[in-house]
């Protein structure tokens, strides 16, 4: 890793946000609907994605957001994490008082913020639950030492979220990038003439140019100057690939240990049938190793914009107990909602009692990726005492024989083993997709 030198980075940055703060969204604007954002932001999901335990009282818990901008993040991260204190930094002055005045407006009560560097952090004299570095680590002049830094403020269980751009996926922006540096338009804080430049020069490109196909598709907005300068025109911008990420968090002395968007790094379903491999190939993909597997699926689809990851201080494997609820004692096994779910289209679509037909969860929860049906009994039967607290997975199986006591076809009572079965393994189904969590 090289010498951690941030004035020349700061300066840039600061002038560059200073001038444009970033992002350019307005204070009455809510984000709550987006459940992604709140789920992926919740301390209760990196928890229990970490640890297999369940966060319930979070009004101990101290959240950092690092870079607030104009404080969008950190009024999402208030919102998804109800009693905690939030604090946000960030190196701009304006866009502090921007985020304050955000926080303020929405009714936020247990924040502050603070005019630092990441190398400031510190002074704060807090260990933070749960640090979000968003949109921020790929700026910096070394990833290990920012890391460090971040870790040297960590609790002891706590979580650390960061993203960095991903090297293969953005690669023709960093093309372009390059291109406006030779010609001198990132030689300071690109503005307006820098702009129109950018523009121009991709007007006068034919449309089969592959810088243009790839860095300048008809999806993306050419009018909206805040987009081209967090993309062709961002000053310090970096690329990473899954071995150097792996690298700056070995350096940091941090553990990852889940991809935020988890679902979408599955390696095994990038195969038609991975039962049928050629043996040799099979041995080639085996791996359990989760660094392993990160790397070859972003070689073979290079698919995200970010690497947004979940890290932390390394712990022992504790994959033995992660596996063992399903042989408790029902009694002892507590089952919960995820507090996202607990919105009123969710409540209104379980508590609807006149529809029978299976419902779609992917409908209500944006992080599933596709279509997930359950069954409407069995949907009520589960989700409807979650959504008021806790029950213990016994409970749960003896709701369900009160209500399906009688096999429909069958006629015969339902006996206590197929009872448990049948609710275990939806219960179990659902935690997988992250709906439901378990306490044991």
């Amino acid at each position: 890793m090289s010498n951690y030198n941030e004035s020349e980075y700061l300066n840039r940055s600061l002038e560059q946000f200073e001038k444009t703060p970033f992002p350019n969204i307005p204070i009455e604007s809510l984000p709550s609907y987006d459940l992604q954002k709140l789920y992926d932001a919740s301390l209760v999901t990196s928890y229990y994605r970490r640890n297999r335990k369940v966060v319930s009282d979070l009004s101990h818990k101290v959240i950092l957001d690092v870079a607030c901008g104009t404080g969008v993040t950190t009024l999402i991260t208030a919102l998804a994490n109800p009693g905690a204190k939030i604090i946000g930094t960030d190196i701009s002055p304006k866009s502090v008082a921007i985020a304050e005045a955000r926080l303020n407006y929405h009714g936020i009560k247990n924040f502050e913020f603070h005019v630092l560097s990441l190398e400031e952090i510190s002074q704060l004299d807090y260990k933070f639950d749960l640090i979000n570095a968003s949109d921020v680590l790929y700026l910096l002049p070394d990833l290990g030492i920012a890391l460090q830094i971040l870790r040297n403020v960590l609790s002891e269980d706590g979580v650390i979220r960061g993203n960095v751009h991903s090297y293969y996926n953005r690669l023709p922006i960093f093309r372009a990038q390059k291109l406006f540096e030779k010609i001198g338009l990132l030689n300071d804080n690109p503005g307006e003439v820098e702009l129109n430049i950018v523009r121009d020069f991709f007007d006068s490109l034919h449309d089969e140019i592959i810088l243009k196909k790839q860095a300048w598709a008809d999806n993306f907005n050419k009018q909206d100057d805040q987009r081209l300068l967090s993309n062709h025109l961002l000053l310090n911008d970096k690329g990473f690939t899954m071995p150097q990420l792996l690298d700056a968090l070995k350096f940091a002395e941090l553990e990852l240990f889940s991809m935020v968007d988890w679902r979408n790094w599955d390696w095994w379903q990038l195969f038609k049938n991975v039962d049928n491999l050629p043996s040799s190939l099979a041995k080639l993909v085996a791996t359990d190793n989760l660094g392993d597997q990160l790397i070859l699926y972003e070689l073979v689809q290079p698919n995200k914009r970010l690497l947004d990851f979940w890290c932390g201080h390394p712990h022992i494997n504790q994959q033995a107990q992660k596996i063992t609820w399903q042989l408790s004692d029902p009694a002892h096994v507590n089952v919960y909602l995820h507090p996202c779910l607990k919105i009123d289209a969710f409540k209104y679509a379980v508590l609807e009692s006149n529809n029978i037909a299976p419902l779609n969860l992917g409908e209500f929860f944006d992080p599933i990726v596709k279509e997930v049906w359950i069954d409407r009994t069995i949907l009520q039967i589960i989700f409807i005492p979650l959504l008021e607290q806790s029950c213990s997975l016994e409970y749960l199986i003896e709701h369900y024989l009160q209500i399906c006591k009688i096999h429909s076809i069958t006629l015969q009572e339902i006996p206590l083993d197929k009872a448990r079965k049948l609710v275990t393994q939806s219960v179990n189904d659902q935690e997988k997709l992250g709906i439901l969590m378990i306490d044991w």
